[in-house]
């Protein structure tokens, strides 16, 4: 597994733009599917997905394969991760 993090400076293009800018966490598959994501925004809004819970009326687990190179990434432990996650 490979988990990482990357900092969004923009908001949100949509009726949620007021919560403001967000960090992202990935963890992905030797392959680089996203299984598990979480986006965290500067209100203190927090965002999760995984195969159990894909989508929601706020956003959805990537689909498409990704890597901590494709977003300028930063990598962090599982252990972060995971508490992050709880």
């Amino acid at each position: 597994m490979n988990y990482f993090s990357q900092f969004w400076d923009e908001e949100r293009e949509d009726k949620y733009a007021s919560w403001g800018t967000s960090t992202w966490y990935f963890e992905t598959n030797d392959s680089d599917n996203v299984l598990k994501q979480i986006t965290v925004y500067e209100n203190g809004k927090i965002l999760k997905y995984c195969k159990e819970n894909p989508k929601d009326e706020y956003g959805n687990l990537a689909t498409h394969n990704l890597t901590i190179d494709d977003c300028d990434g930063v990598e962090i432990s599982k252990e972060q991760f995971l508490t992050i996650w709880s």
